[in-house]
């Protein structure tokens, strides 16, 4: 028996059959919106073009005869509208009432064939046609609202299988030759498809692949973040435990033997009126009194001082240093009527990024430590200077007053450390919310001193970003 040599037809029934199995596997594989569709659709084409030999047109109505073969065609072309159609993006209540206007035509002429009504070959493919066309429009019409997935290339594959039909009619080739010519577009149509769900899934692989780098490199950061946060809560609760060792001993000394003192005195007063009835006793410890509870409070309000410079909410605006100078002169003289404040030189201080309610503390405890330590020369100099030095201001205090050892430096900045002891008045919190509200701004803070010669305090506070 001679084989039968392998026909145009044969060849297209292959292609379409792979181009089935192609789209199903990438339907079971990802799982995208119309692919299980245009599989069966292209499942249905390859058969009919496997069997479309036998049943060649003679005539302008469909035979009775071919009824089942002109309804697996239709039945390809309306299952490849509904795959499209879900393809191209989610139904929404427009893409449905498309989808049902353009199958409508379809299902009538199945039902035709289901009757048994003769239909002309024209109605037949008019049907088709209908589908084809309503696919290209609304893939278009994709291409505008997501330009860059495709869309445009698929209408234009998609417009070219009914594109066919006018064409052969102005060439006047015969209609019978439609079945060969006809699956040239349609499989231009499915590998552009196939081509672009590949291109566009890789995209989407890309996109993932780039959001899931942003999140590692944002955890990275967080993380980074975190174990700065950590070690400067570390940091924090250090510094707390310091001060709340430093205060225990306060309290053992400096707030103790106010209170001591004022219980003793109010005492001694009582015990006098009680038997004597001496009332110059209690005129002669009131002055007293009231200079131990004003010591008292005076700790009591640096304690407070202290605890609101680390909880105070940082608000930073633009801030300028000259400005602020002057208003802390200001409330320094005032305080202090009786005393005439030595001359402080500053000039051109820059404008800082800062929180004013947080540095006014700041320059009042270091231009009033350096007034008051340098009160016993004969010429105090006090000198308060800036300069930008890379990505941050360092502004300067310094003095020619008792000054301390540098190897104290540190020391200094821890809650009630006072190393003049009780040579000068002083609660020894000063220097603490110095350098909480200056590490508030991101900022540090040391000093240089020599005894007897002066000291110099410094202060850094970032440039804005």
């Amino acid at each position: 028996m001679t084989a039968q040599p392998l026909t145009a037809t044969d060849m297209a029934a292959f292609v379409l059959a792979v181009l089935a199995l192609l789209y199903g596997a990438l339907w079971l594989r990802d799982r995208e919106p119309g692919m299980s569709w245009l599989s069966f659709s292209f499942a249905l084409a390859a058969v009919w073009y496997a069997g479309s030999e036998q049943y060649l047109p003679t005539g302008a109505y469909i035979e009775a005869g071919q009824y089942g073969m002109a309804s697996i065609i239709l039945l390809s072309t309306m299952t490849m509208t509904i795959g499209l159609m879900r393809y191209l993006g989610p139904l929404t209540r427009l893409r449905r009432t498309v989808l049902y206007v353009l199958l409508a035509p379809g299902a009538l002429v199945l039902a035709g064939y289901i009757a048994g009504v003769p239909m002309l070959r024209s109605v037949t493919n008019a049907a088709a046609v209908l589908g084809y066309v309503g696919c290209a429009v609304m893939a278009f019409r994709a291409a505008r609202h997501e330009p860059g997935a495709g869309h445009a290339i698929i209408g234009i594959a998609v417009l070219a299988i009914p594109l066919i039909l006018p064409l052969l009619l102005l060439l006047k080739v015969e209609l019978r030759y439609l079945r060969y010519l006809g699956v040239l577009p349609v499989l231009f149509f499915g590998l552009t498809l196939l081509t672009v769900s590949l291109l566009r899934r890789r995209r989407a692989l890309e996109a993932e692949v780039r959001r899931r780098a942003a999140v590692e490199a944002e955890l990275t950061q967080l993380n980074a973040t975190l174990e700065q946060r950590v070690a400067d809560r570390t940091a924090d609760l250090g510094q707390l435990v310091g001060g709340l060792e430093s205060f225990n001993r306060s309290v053992s000394h400096d707030l103790r033997g106010p209170l001591g003192g004022i219980e003793g005195l109010a005492r001694m007063a009582h015990e006098a009126l009680e038997e004597n009835g001496d009332a110059s006793v209690a005129r002669r410890v009131l002055p007293a009194i009231a200079a131990q509870a004003e010591t008292s409070t005076r700790l009591v309000g640096a304690l407070l001082d202290l605890a609101r410079v680390g909880d105070a909410a940082l608000q930073r605006r633009r801030v300028s240093l000259d400005a602020l100078v002057r208003e802390v002169l200001d409330h320094l003289a005032a305080a202090q009527p009786t005393q005439p404040l030595p001359e402080v030189r500053f000039a051109g201080l820059p404008q800082v990024d800062g929180d004013p309610d947080l540095l006014r503390p700041v320059l009042t405890n270091l231009i009033g430590n350096a007034i008051k330590f340098s009160r016993e020369r004969a010429e105090p100099r006090i000198e308060v200077s800036a300069e930008q030095q890379g990505r941050e201001h360092v502004v300067r205090v310094a003095d020619n007053g008792a000054g301390f050892d540098a190897a104290a430096a540190q020391q200094i900045f821890e809650p009630f450390r006072r190393l003049h002891g009780r040579r000068f008045e002083g609660s020894g919190v000063g220097l603490s919310i110095v350098r909480r509200a200056v590490e508030r701004h991101g900022g540090r803070v040391w000093a240089e001193a020599t005894p007897g010669q002066g000291a110099q305090f410094y202060f850094t506070l970032p440039l804005a970003a």
